[in-house]
């Protein structure tokens, strides 16, 4: 078996975000590993000013299309320019066409389930990689055989979470002391992501911690209706609508602890992986992806999705009892190094590569 492999890497994206980021962080620690790595992705500015950064090759041969049936054509020709041994096709466009182009070509592809997607479109692949067990449970529900998908947990480059800005300089940025309890949700802002449910939970809070700051990080399209609930609730001035922002991970080191009231649909949240490689216990909905992470009363609390008051009820107990809540980040930290780093990921991916390669 040949100690170097060259991978095509192929996603069609529409944005960068966290699909994305699990694609081009992957494939930057395989080439670590000594791979060569193509990604072949859409023409999407941030992505391949992000893959250039990383010193990943990139091309761009057109991945648009489910009724496209050309795309298949144009991954299989770069499959046999380059002599791919392996094409890994992320989200559904490119793991429809790519996993037709590895049939056609004899390449064994292997795609990635990031979410809770249907199984049709990764169907044509030698085998499925879920990003998280509740991701796996979806696809066998709809008939796949049990052999046919494996869980491999999407990984953080911990080496990103170095050099951060003291949390007493990101919380002076804010305006607020280092003794103010604070709070951050970092998601799009979209009903799904239930930060409706946060704001609610936050004004539950607000006679009691009066100096209580939620920190909302993100763009979308629910941006005035949180603001118009913030004002109906009098909480305008406690929650804080940030918009994008690149220092996000700063502002959860920042923070006492990390919020993510998602109302369903998670694969795994890298938001919650990176709060818990930072130390920080978080507060989640109890969905699947979520409760994967945050193992309930040791790294953090879960709380019934669009419960507001459970969830006020878990933001209290952890910002009432320190101890407690730094405890749950240690526990969170130490179990994120085991299982959720970008280093975990390559070498169970670099694995499961070789296995597809010796299967007919």
């Amino acid at each position: 078996m040949k100690s170097r492999l060259t991978i095509l890497q192929v996603i069609s994206q529409r944005h960068l975000s966290g699909a994305e980021r699990v694609c081009l962080m992957l494939s930057e620690a395989l080439q670590s590993r000594g791979h060569r790595v193509i990604l072949l992705c859409k023409k999407n500015a941030a992505m391949l000013a992000e893959a250039a950064r990383r010193g990943i090759e990139t091309r761009t041969p057109g991945l648009s299309g489910k009724f496209n049936p050309l795309v298949a054509t144009r991954i299989l020709a770069i499959a046999r320019e380059v002599g791919a041994d392996v094409i890994h096709t992320h989200l559904s466009t490119a793991s429809q066409w790519g996993g037709v182009a590895g049939r056609i070509g004899g390449i064994p592809v292997i795609s990635h389930v990031h979410a809770m997607n249907s199984r049709y479109f990764f169907m044509p692949a030698n085998l499925m990689v879920a990003c998280s067990d509740g991701v796996r449970q979806h696809i066998l529900a709809q008939g796949v055989a049990p052999e046919r998908i494996i869980t491999i947990y999407n990984g953080i480059d911990a080496q990103r979470l170095a050099g951060l800005p003291e949390a007493a300089q990101v919380r002076e940025s804010l305006g607020i002391g280092p003794d103010t309890p604070m709070i951050v949700c970092i998601a799009h802002l979209a009903e799904k992501k239930g930060q409706a449910s946060l704001i609610r939970g936050v004004a539950r809070l607000k006679d009691k911690y009066p100096a209580l700051r939620c920190y909302l990080a993100g763009i979308g399209e629910n941006l005035a209706a949180l603001q118009q609930l913030a004002a109906s609730l009098g909480v305008a001035q406690q929650v804080h609508l940030l918009g994008f922002r690149n220092d996000a991970v700063a502002l959860m080191k920042a923070a006492d602890l990390v919020i993510l009231p998602s109302l369903g649909k998670e694969g795994l949240p890298l938001v919650l992986l990176e709060a818990a490689l930072l130390g920080k216990a978080a507060i989640c909905s109890n969905i699947p992806g979520n409760n994967e992470v945050v193992v309930v009363g040791e790294t953090g609390l879960l709380f019934p999705p669009g419960d507001d008051l459970a969830l006020a009820d878990s933001i209290e107990q952890l910002l009432s009892n320190r101890p407690l809540r730094l405890e749950m980040g240690v526990m969170a930290q130490q179990r994120a190094e085991t299982l959720f780093t970008i280093s975990a990921m390559a070498e169970r991916m670099e694995t499961t590569y070789r296995q597809v390669m010796g299967q007919p």
